[in-house]
């Protein structure tokens, strides 16, 4: 009898070890090719939307429902979000994961999907256009704090500011795949000009390469057990700007060897796992296309002469220069000066911590800068931070504005590509803007450093600003 009870287990055993086999991951999703059910599915949708039964929510409308570092939302309403997928998990750099962006070409938003399923490109191909229905759904961050708002499928047990992975048996419900694999055509950026408003989208940028000090190395440091982050630069007229590649020690190219001419990468914009710094993340190797020779770059030498220069060595108190403006938009801090112990001099702080305004926006305006006496201009300035958590530092032009207070809000204001420091920088170290081009500006032009943040504690940090200057020739 003994026997014959160890036999009829042992048997049972293998039989189990062959449907475990026949169902890896538990994969009873649709199967890649579209089926009967799903473009029923899916039409029903979208009749449903042209009644005005069913909401079509764009991608950034969706995100503005969130607030890095806030409890997750839950969508309650009957909404649809829609987009095309462009990131993929064949070569193994990304888990459980996808990203899709609000149009095939020139996207505007992007936002990352958390599913608990693998080899997902076989469903949600790169390019594939892709409905989701979202009530029941939540809206949050995998990693509390970390900058990547994400649809995901329920709060996490252990961290309720942070959402899980939308389950299998919830897919069929939520996810319509259409007919449609779009060709995706990567928007062109800059490296410093990248921002948040990118993450989550499919960007191109010409003229990088990793810099000498990687040369003979692999995309995944050996060493590392998770990520590796290597570092990418390109030229500008003057000096260089930088940001970095990650890569998962899963991808299958981890040991590839750099490449060491310069060229093109296309990559999803995200950010590290703890959401300090902006990211470029490659679906594969063959997004990378540096077999040319590298750029070059001028000297700030060349430029010689002065059109701007502030490093508020003289000032004490809130920040009064003559002819600059020290603006509140909102709230009710100002820029002050300030004494940096580890730099040993003084510089601009702005920072709405305490303030207890439920907005706070406030800007440093230069006084107006004649770009019509020289043929090249260049803008560059430094910036720190101290916890910068969610508030916002950006650096603006304008050339219509007149100089008062009263029009500010008025006057047509661009945003110039400029390194502003990122969160998880040392609060020690100053970040270099990289040298800004001025050049396609004509006129009497106005710079612009405006903050923005409020009282919350996800948002109120500080920034520090200082030696701006225009350089010309």
């Amino acid at each position: 009898m003994k026997r014959n009870k160890t036999s009829i287990l042992f048997i049972a055993f293998i039989t189990s070890l062959f449907f475990m086999t026949c169902v890896e991951d538990n994969d009873f999703t649709v199967p890649q090719n579209l089926g009967t059910e799903e473009n029923l599915n899916l039409e029903a949708i979208l009749d449903s939307i042209q009644n005005n039964q069913l909401e079509l929510k764009s991608i950034e409308d969706l995100k503005s429902l969130y607030n890095s570092g806030n409890d997750p939302v839950k969508i309650v309403s009957d909404i649809i979000v829609k987009g095309y997928v462009i990131s993929s998990d064949a070569k193994g750099n990304y888990f459980r994961e996808f990203y899709m962006q609000d149009a095939a070409e020139n996207p505007t938003a992007g936002i990352k999907i958390a599913i608990n399923l693998n080899n997902s490109y076989n469903k949600f191909n790169f390019g594939r256009e892709v409905y989701i229905r979202l009530k029941g759904l939540y809206i949050g961050e995998v990693n509390s704090g970390d900058g990547v708002i994400t649809i995901g499928g329920k709060v996490s047990a252990t961290d309720i500011k942070e959402i899980k992975s939308v389950a299998l048996n919830q897919m069929s419900t939520h996810f319509f795949r259409s007919t449609e694999t779009a060709t995706i055509i990567p928007k062109e950026v800059s490296l410093a000009g990248l921002n948040a408003s990118d993450i989550g989208t499919f960007i191109t940028v010409n003229g990088v390469f990793f810099p000498s000090d990687l040369e003979g190395k692999t995309y995944v440091d050996p060493t590392e057990d998770f990520d590796t982050q290597r570092k990418i630069q390109t030229c500008q007229t003057v000096g260089y700007a930088d940001l970095l590649i990650e890569t998962s020690s899963f991808a299958s190219f981890a040991n590839k060897a750099l490449p060491i001419g310069g060229g093109a990468i296309n990559a999803v914009v995200s950010k590290d796992y703890n959401g300090h710094f902006l990211v470029l993340v490659l679906n594969s190797t063959e997004d990378v296309a540096m077999s040319d020779d590298r750029c070059t770059t001028r000297s700030e030498s060349d430029f010689s002469t002065i059109l701007l220069e502030e490093n508020f060595d003289t000032l004490s108190g809130e920040i009064t220069i003559t002819d600059w403006i020290n603006y509140r938009e909102e709230g009710t801090k100002s820029w002050r000066s300030y004494s940096d112990t580890y730099a040993q001099s003084k510089a601009a702080r702005m920072g709405s911590k305490n303030s207890g305004d439920a907005s706070t926006i406030t800007w440093l305006l230069t006084k107006g800068v004649d770009l019509d006496t020289t043929t090249e201009e260049f803008l560059s300035f430094e910036t720190s931070n101290s916890f910068a958590n969610e508030s916002n530092l950006e650096v603006l032009i304008s050339t219509d504005w007149d100089g008062t207070a009263i029009n500010i809000t008025t006057a047509t204001w661009s945003v110039l590509p400029a390194r502003i420091v990122s969160n998880g920088e040392n609060f020690k170290n100053w970040v270099h803007s990289t040298f800004v081009n001025l050049s396609d500006y004509t006129g009497t032009a106005f710079i612009a450093f405006r903050y923005t943040g409020n009282g919350n504690v996800y948002f109120d940090g500080t920034y520090e600003l200082d030696n701006i200057t225009i350089i010309a020739e």
